[in-house]
């Protein structure tokens, strides 16, 4: 769990029970700078400036997804509300500002529906998946980290004891690498 370097969210009075209702293994990240025009040189671990989710021009926000109800709770930094929770249709479980997950656009991670991992795209903005890339092999997956030229990815493919080499623009697995038991 993390808060992009802030604590407003330890230190608030907000009723805590209100927020992580549903959220009990949700992973918290702020990526309100993922919406910026000027966005896609940051980071993940970029400090936050603005969010267009929900029709909120200009507010910070922080996205809560929900592992167990496979949704995202968009919560307004500066009054520290929940603006609303929207399906997402996916458990994201891991979002760190020790990895890379934004391609300029998009943010990248994993699900692994059925034991079988796939790569997701979730956009900021509309607050949906928008691209998957599936077939990836046996999960459990543990992290997907976009590579520096923002136009690849590398996940662990656990079950399969591999790491698969994604085409983040194409949509496709370039390459796969056997590893060591459970990587």
């Amino acid at each position: 769990m993390f808060v992009g370097g802030s604590n407003w969210f330890l230190s608030s009075s907000l009723d805590r029970r209100t927020v992580l209702k549903g959220a009990g293994s949700a992973a918290l990240g702020l990526i309100a700078s993922t919406c910026g025009p000027s966005s896609a040189s940051q980071t993940s671990s970029a400090p936050a400036q603005s969010a267009t989710a929900g029709g909120a021009e200009g507010r910070e926000t922080v996205y809560v997804f929900n592992v167990g109800s496979k949704d995202v709770t968009l919560i307004d930094v500066a009054n520290r509300q929940v603006r609303e929770t929207r399906p997402l249709g996916a458990s994201v479980r891991w979002l760190s500002n020790e990895q890379t997950y934004w391609d300029g656009a998009r943010i990248w991670t994993y699900d692994f529906p059925n034991d079988q991992v796939q790569a997701i795209a979730i956009d900021p903005r509309q607050v949906a998946v928008t691209r998957t890339i599936g077939g990836l092999g046996k999960g459990p997956g543990h992290s997907l980290v976009v590579l520096p030229d923002k136009k690849k990815a590398a996940v662990n493919v656990a079950g399969d004891n591999l790491i698969a080499f994604l085409d983040l623009e194409h949509g496709s697995v370039d390459s796969t690498l056997q590893t060591g038991a459970f990587p």
